[in-house]
């Protein structure tokens, strides 16, 4: 089974691509999809929608975790941005027939460190453990997508090392 793990901005999504066989886990491709901010809103979905499908189509995943819209209230803007994102890549997730599985960030630091109050450092250590890396991934939004795409072979019965 191939997950890729999304975690959608307009700046920077990250992702990252694992591949599980029994209870091997192994990175098969992560990356940032990086958008120019001079560009309008539009051009930077269409950009990410582009990425994405391109991303979809060599790697060749069974099933795609993304992390769920949550409210800020002292920032709504960036609510709205990252619903965009998500928005443009859920189509693509779409027009490839690819199952979506959405986790809030609460859920994915449970599977990933055991506790939903887990710090990023400590989702950082065990995605680094989990995938044996010998650092851990940079930016923070490919390691972020990299827990997304270990939660969801959690849920479908992969057992993470």
């Amino acid at each position: 089974m191939r997950v890729l793990g999304i975690d959608p901005s307009v700046r920077s999504t990250g992702y990252g691509v694992i591949e599980c066989r029994g209870a091997a886990v192994r990175l098969v491709e992560a990356g940032v999809i990086a958008t120019d901010g001079r560009s309008t809103l539009h051009a930077r979905l269409a950009d990410i929608n582009d990425s994405l499908a391109e991303i979809i189509r060599t790697t060749r995943p069974d099933i795609v975790a993304v992390e769920q819209v949550f409210a800020r209230p002292v920032n709504p803007k960036t609510t709205i941005m990252m619903a965009h994102a998500r928005g443009a890549l859920l189509a693509v997730a779409a027009q490839a027939r690819l199952q979506v599985v959405e986790f809030s960030a609460t859920s994915v630091k449970r599977a990933i460190a055991g506790s939903g109050a887990a710090s990023k450092e400590q989702v950082a250590r065990m995605v680094v453990q989990s995938l044996r890396l010998s650092r851990v991934p940079r930016p923070p939004d490919v390691t972020d997508a990299l827990a997304l795409a270990l939660a969801c072979a959690h849920r479908n019965g992969r057992t993470i090392p």
